[in-house]
């Protein structure tokens, strides 16, 4: 079969697509369906959850200072976070464009070959429901290079804008060109659509299984895709449906570490899978320390949020400290990509922008709140969210984004589909400004990919 050579193919290197540098791992050809499993396993975990969301957080506003010394990749986090100018090799790590494909490449062996394969598998992991998780695998890995190679979308000139090819087949002999904005996001709904009626487990029955998609997960992932697309209907309904079924952790009562929104064992977590916080080796949290602009978001005596920074130190040759700032404080294990919290967000966001919605909007975003706040906190904000007009909603959601979400790769790509403010950043006496509708905003091809695939460039 078609599929049976290309995978063969892949194995003994990938190296001659045009694009992509990928050496999947062993030489097995799948038959049976716990081979497909194993394979979509590989993709799940060739997914860049580490350094994506990273680079993402130094590129925003979220980050203010970078202590030196402590991060092993200080060269490339302070060119990517700090001048913009995107020197790629020893300043700018070219990762993680590669990793999105390869998972991409994963996904598309087990769609191409999954349901022609020998079912060994029981009735809760069938041909349906590993073919579904492949489909939202490759959706998610398209949405995030969209989002990072390819300019925000926007309706009015999403099929022109330019953006990161489109990958659905394992055909070595494809050129891979730039796809355009909308048919990248065509793709990534259809793909949603696809994976919707196959899905046959609603929710992972534990944190060890977390990592995949389920009908939930991919109902959550619906509705990020259709905030971003500014189809609001869409992006509230799918949010809103997920509410009843997850609780928020209250932070005004005694939380236990593993019950921590940003856990893979919280009742919060939809998909726990990324690991936004640090990179496989070395530590994103000891290094950087939030902005001004965000710590201030974040009320020192109404918002129990506060209790989860801590401060950062540097220390001089006697081991003084001196108090740099805060950052989060997180393990370099914690793993979220989708959970209630940002539901209740969207719904908040995007129903702000329906007329017959807008106090459920307000009483999303204070649900969330209700839950993060002092009591006296929140009865202040309660009174300030319900005088709100629609607009004033969206900037006080944006605003509960950034709190919220904080470092969990979300506040540049919400700078990049909403405002795309200004940020400016100094360091080591210099002064690197980003600017306002910045064309900086999207990232470049890395050269690497640009000297492999010269198709890139058209």
């Amino acid at each position: 079969m078609k599929k049976t050579i290309y995978i063969l193919l892949a194995a003994m290197g990938f190296a001659s697509c045009d694009y992509l540098e990928i050496e999947p791992v062993g030489k097995v050809i799948p038959h049976k369906t716990s081979e497909f499993r194993a394979l979509l396993t590989e993709g799940y975990q060739s997914f860049p959850f580490y350094n994506s969301k990273t680079f993402t957080g130094l590129l925003s506003d979220e980050i203010g200072v970078f202590v030196e010394g402590k991060f092993y990749t200080a060269s490339d986090a302070i060119a990517l976070s700090y001048n913009y100018t995107w020197q790629y090799g020893s300043q700018m790590r070219e990762y993680p464009y590669q990793e999105y494909y390869r998972t991409i490449f994963y996904a598309n062996a087990v769609i191409d070959g999954v349901m022609d394969s020998d079912a060994d598998t029981d009735a809760s992991d069938s041909k349906e429901q590993i073919l579904g998780e492949a489909y939202a695998l490759r959706a998610y890995a398209h949405f995030d290079l969209t989002n990072l190679y390819g300019k925000p979308y926007d309706p009015e000139t999403a099929a022109t804008d330019r953006t990161a090819p489109l990958s659905t087949t394992i055909d070595i002999e494809q050129i891979y060109r730039p796809s355009n904005v909308a048919a990248i996001y065509e793709q990534i709904v259809e793909d949603i659509e696809n994976a919707e009626r196959l899905m046959t487990v609603e929710k992972q029955p534990d944190a060890t299984r977390n990592y995949r998609f389920s009908a939930d997960a991919l109902m959550g992932f619906k509705a990020r895709v259709m905030l971003y697309m500014r189809n609001w209907q869409a992006a509230y309904d799918s949010a809103k449906s997920l509410l009843p079924k997850y609780n928020l952790v209250d932070f005004n009562a005694a939380v236990e570490t593993n019950a921590l929104p940003w856990k893979a064992t919280s009742e919060e977590a939809i998909l726990a899978w990324e690991r936004p916080f640090s990179f496989s080796s070395g530590d994103l949290i000891a290094a950087c320390v939030i902005s001004e602009k965000i710590l201030n978001l974040i009320d020192e005596t109404t918002d129990k949020r506060r209790a989860y920074l801590k401060a950062v130190n540097v220390y001089d040759e006697t081991w003084t400290p001196t108090l740099v700032g805060y950052g989060v404080n997180r393990a370099t294990g914690d793993r979220v990509s989708i959970r209630i919290a940002e539901m209740y967000l969207i719904a908040a966001e995007a129903g702000s922008y329906l007329p017959s919605e807008l106090n459920n909007a307000k009483k999303y975003l204070l649900d969330l709140q209700k839950k993060r706040l002092t009591p006296e906190g929140y009865a202040a904000k309660e009174t300030a969210v319900e005088a709100m007009n629609a607009e004033q909603l969206r900037a006080e959601v944006a605003d509960e984004r950034a709190r919220e979400l904080l470092m969990e790769g979300h506040r540049w790509m919400d700078l990049r589909r909403t405002t795309r403010p200004a940020i400016t950043k100094t360091h080591n006496g210099s002064t690197y400004t980003l600017t306002e509708n910045d064309s900086r905003y999207t990232l470049p091809f890395p050269q690497s990919a640009v000297n492999n695939n010269p198709h890139l460039n058209d």
